[in-house]
């Protein structure tokens, strides 16, 4: 007898999952990307209240940050992607939420930059371990026809959490500190609430579905699977699938570590507080990810009415042309910075969604959590990049190097992905075929 199939809304659901597990999930998609950014976007008040740090040095120790960061991504993805597969997605989310509680605990009593350095790599632990649950869970949870439904209203969620901590979160050391509480302390006790925020997400998590995923091999060893997932790259849509990760990953440092950075240096040069400097920061940021939320679930919807590669294709398009005029802006704080901003939020969540749904159709379930470990794990290299020479290109030639660097990177995506769509056109061929002929056995 065959599973009833559920339904949460609009969304179909894969056999056994049941609505509260979307519901659970969807949680983790709301904090998640406000959880991961909030640390770096208060990181440049930790510099100036905890450290005392030159502003002429702070590009090159931000990009270092976040270097050593993804040094241990690099060597973790892979193994958390692998584990999720072998132990179930919802025991490595809860390891991962109270790795990142450690984190956020400890990171603001920091007073050297070799302290900060070594509290991001525990936190570099906890992004690991839920970024690939935060997107194997996509392919597990929604049946086919609704993938692209369930990613785009996750990324609409992705978000509005990140607006919820940038508009609403980022503003907490300078209401702290306009009732009277010391500054270093208003920055302490912001990290300490979304450190409850961590541990009530641990909690949530509980409620995901139990268990190995469907379809998941469960005597593969984890070598194997490993491999599998290296293998799986030879369907040339996995691969750009990794290469498209390569540029897109690198959205989350270029927007929080760096144009946070841009807001929050121009605007204390206007003689404002180091807490209302950052304020400000968040409210920039906060506007870029406006646009994110409402244009994500719209691509969400079109995703399912496209092929995949055609829709990677015109999320890098966007993406490529957004980065392309920030990076022509002289001043990040005039009016006129906006419009470049909005383009850019749709291209940020344009290019992770089209990313995300390419390797959720093309991905064998078997090895999903795998492949999803890869994508991240090449996602991590080009954080790896573009924090460490993005950081160098920002203290010797200003804060629109960074996000030329990073156009550059997305245009390549975009021309790679434009020709094997042409490529497979020309041939007659529906994509699905083409990229069957290439899959690994």
């Amino acid at each position: 007898m065959t599973e009833q199939r559920r339904k949460l809304g609009p969304i179909g659901l894969a056999p056994g999952v049941l609505p509260r597990h979307v519901l659970c999930y969807l949680f983790a998609a709301f904090i998640s990307i406000g959880v991961y950014t909030y640390l770096v976007t208060l990181t440049p008040f930790v510099f100036n209240v905890n450290l005392g740090l030159p502003e002429a040095d702070q590009g090159t120790v931000s990009g270092d940050l976040q270097f050593y960061q993804e040094i241990v991504l690099l060597f973790t993805l892979g193994f958390w992607g692998v584990l999720s597969d072998r132990i179930g997605r919802r025991l490595v989310y809860v390891i991962g939420f109270l790795i990142m509680f450690l984190a956020y605990g400890i990171y603001a009593f920091a007073t050297t930059p070799q302290e900060l350095i070594a509290y991001r790599l525990v936190f570099a632990l906890g992004i690991a371990s839920t970024t690939t649950c935060l997107a194997a869970i996509l392919a597990d949870y929604a049946d086919e026809k609704s993938r692209g439904k369930l990613t785009g209203i996750a990324f609409f969620l992705n978000g509005l959490g990140a607006i919820f901590f940038n508009l609403g979160l980022a503003r907490l050391p300078a209401i702290l500190s306009g009732r009277g509480v010391e500054e270093l302390w208003a920055g302490r006790y912001s990290y300490l609430l979304v450190a409850a925020i961590c541990l009530l997400a641990a909690l949530v998590m509980l409620g995901l579905k139990p268990g190995r995923p469907d379809n998941s091999a469960p005597k593969t060893p984890v070598l194997t699977l490993l491999a599998e997932g290296v293998s799986a790259g030879r369907n040339v849509r996995i691969s750009l699938s990794y290469l498209s990760a390569f540029a897109a990953r690198a959205d989350m440092v270029i927007v929080t570590l760096f144009l946070g950075l841009w807001v929050v240096q121009a605007a204390s040069s206007d003689t404002v507080s180091t807490a209302e400097a950052t304020a400000r920061a968040g409210m920039i940021i906060g506007t870029l990810q406006i646009a994110s939320v409402i244009w994500a679930p719209i691509f969400g919807f079109i995703a399912d009415r496209m092929d995949k590669l055609t829709l990677l294709v015109v999320a890098f398009a966007i993406a490529t042309l957004g980065y392309g005029w920030v990076a022509t802006i002289d001043d990040i704080l005039s009016p006129l910075a906006i419009p470049a901003l909005l383009l850019l939020g749709m291209g940020l969540s344009s290019s992770q969604l089209a990313a995300t749904v390419l390797l959720a159709q093309e991905s064998p379930a078997r090895i999903r959590g795998s492949t999803f470990g890869m994508q991240a794990f090449c996602g991590a290299w080009g954080i790896l990049m573009i924090s460490y020479g993005g950081g160098r290109l920002y203290d010797a030639f200003g804060p629109n190097a960074p996000f030329i660097a990073v156009a550059t990177a997305n245009g390549i995506v975009l021309l790679c992905a434009a020709g094997r769509r042409l490529a497979e056109l020309r041939l007659g061929t529906q994509g699905a075929t083409v990229a069957a002929a290439d899959a690994p056995p």
